[in-house]
């Protein structure tokens, strides 16, 4: 069997975002809670609707009209989710760019460039002050007054363009519809069962398509409250995200693979009670059976139920398949892969070939296709499927995610994934997961296996060769090169991932013969 059907979904309450939003203003508690340090700032639904409406005024002032583009460069603040609604109120579509993280400001808009020009968009939101190097013209600040009517939005049209993440070469704009973002928030809500008595917590960033849909969209169609934090909150202070689901007895809270293991290494579980969360998820990037483990290790004996495992992109819009949690693994050459469970409501699942092949999906969440790119976005569907480019298998009724086909590092006849190689690297060097780089690189009529690592203060000068000696005992795999860098030195995605293709071209010229 290499087809995984999801169950039959009853219809959603709302046919596009802008009646998700509007029903807001019947919530007179808080809806969302943005968290600053010890400081917290709080929405009511009409207090979120007022302030989207504000931002409606202010983009028309800049002649922002319907199906114009919206760029969004901002924070995880309350501008952010004043702004984004407040363009689709106009029948506008939002592109969120990611917020410049850490002091190289200047290169982190540069990368944005060649988003910022294929988008053509009308009007970019930011914070004053910001300069940046386009064009484009700025609202930096909502009106005074709010814009009481709203558009007559159809479902089909585009909400917002997820550009993705660019972990396998340059970012692709996916148009999100109305109807395709309501499809998604609505699957992934009735599959956990979730309801106003649910309690989001989130620090992941809100240009992505887990933060975006996962964490925002997602409480904005059921019903229940959010609370709010920064990335960078996180990454500094990682404790903070789990008092947060301690304090606000949050229930649903996701994050990728390498969160959840810099938690279980950093974080201690004293004062803590995680038994109100029920769904902690684990996307956006593959998922280790060590991760897992570890952080069940740490936090079980404070009531933590344990990671579920989860599959999705952002051409899907966001979830794929869920995993109920306890899951028996997949072994993939030695390699133990973690269950993603089974697909969500309407959703399905197809493996191309037999045994490990192409992940295919469909379902009523897809996207429209990819912005001003009809040849890749024909190159992406066969016959209503998407081609996702990850690789995969279907074993007893549950879908297991084992690579990205492109990715596939092979020596010696040998397959090798390169988030084996990473992880072992990483944990040589005391690096987080994406804190290493692995890929092939051709070297004449041979390929070579080249690893890439950040390493913090002066390395050893034995450290090259444990790093290849590790390899070869764990996987018995050769590294033909090894660079030592400082950290922050590898390109990544937006969403954290490392790029690499961009390492392996910046690194192309020292691997010679």
């Amino acid at each position: 069997m290499n087809t995984l059907v999801g169950p039959s979904l009853d219809a959603p309450p709302f046919s596009t975002l802008v009646d998700a939003f509007e029903a807001l203003t019947e919530q007179h508690e808080s809806v969302l809670v943005i968290h600053r340090g010890k400081e917290r700032f709080s929405l009511t639904g009409p207090e979120w609707v007022h302030l989207a409406a504000c931002w409606s005024r202010a983009l028309q002032r800049a002649g922002v009209g319907r199906g114009d583009r919206v760029l969004l460069l901002l924070p995880n603040d309350r501008q952010f989710v004043g702004a984004f609604f407040g363009a689709l109120r106009l029948g506008a579509v939002a592109v969120p760019l990611a917020w410049p993280a850490g002091t190289n400001v200047a290169h982190a808009l540069a990368a944005l460039t060649p988003l910022v020009e294929k988008s053509d968009a009308k009007a970019l939101v930011t914070p004053p002050g910001l300069g940046t190097p386009w064009s484009v013209p700025v609202v930096d600040a909502p009106d005074t007054e709010p814009l009481v009517t709203t558009a007559d939005v159809s479902p089909s049209a585009p909400a917002f363009i997820q550009f993705t993440s660019g972990s396998l070469g340059r970012p692709r704009g996916a148009v999100i519809s109305h109807r395709a973002a309501i499809a998604s928030a609505w699957s992934m809500g009735r599959a956990m069962g979730v309801g106003p008595s649910d309690v989001g917590v989130s620090w992941l960033p809100l240009f992505h398509d887990m933060g975006l849909v996962g964490a925002l969209l997602c409480p904005l169609v059921h019903g229940f409250p959010l609370h709010l934090m920064s990335p960078g909150e996180f990454l500094l202070h990682p404790r903070r995200w789990l008092d947060r689901v301690h304090e606000a007895r949050g229930t649903l809270a996701a994050a990728p693979d390498f969160a959840w293991d810099l938690v279980a290494r950093r974080v201690s579980a004293e004062g803590l009670d995680l038994s109100c969360w029920r769904w902690p998820l684990s996307g956006a990037e593959p998922v280790h059976r060590a991760t897992l483990d570890a952080f069940a290790q740490r936090f079980g004996p404070v009531g933590f139920p344990g990671i579920r495992p989860v599959y999705g992109l952002a051409e899907n819009t966001l979830g794929v398949a869920f995993s109920a949690g306890d899951e028996p693994d997949h072994l993939c050459e030695g390699r133990h892969v973690p269950s993603v469970g089974t697909p969500l409501p309407d959703m399905s699942v197809r493996i191309a070939g037999e045994g490990e092949g192409e992940i295919l999906v469909r379902g009523p969440s897809l996207m429209t296709g990819y912005f001003r790119d009809e040849e890749s976005t024909a190159a992406t569907f066969d016959d209503g499927w998407l081609k996702t480019g990850d690789l995969g298998v279907i074993e007893g009724g549950r879908l297991y995610v084992t690579g990205r086909e492109k990715d596939l590092v092979i020596q010696s006849g040998r397959k090798f994934h390169p988030y084996d190689i990473e992880r072992i690297v990483a944990r040589l060097v005391d690096a987080p997961p994406n804190g290493v780089a692995a890929f092939s690189q051709q070297d004449g009529d041979r390929e070579r296996l080249v690893v890439v690592c950040e390493v913090r203060g002066v390395p050893d000068v034995d450290l090259e060769k444990r790093v290849r000696g590790r390899l070869a005992d764990d996987l018995g795999v050769r590294a033909d090169f090894v660079f030592i860098v400082a950290p922050g030195a590898l390109e990544r995605t937006t969403s954290g991932k490392v790029r690499r293709r961009a390492v392996a071209q910046r690194f192309a010229a020292e691997v010679v013969s």
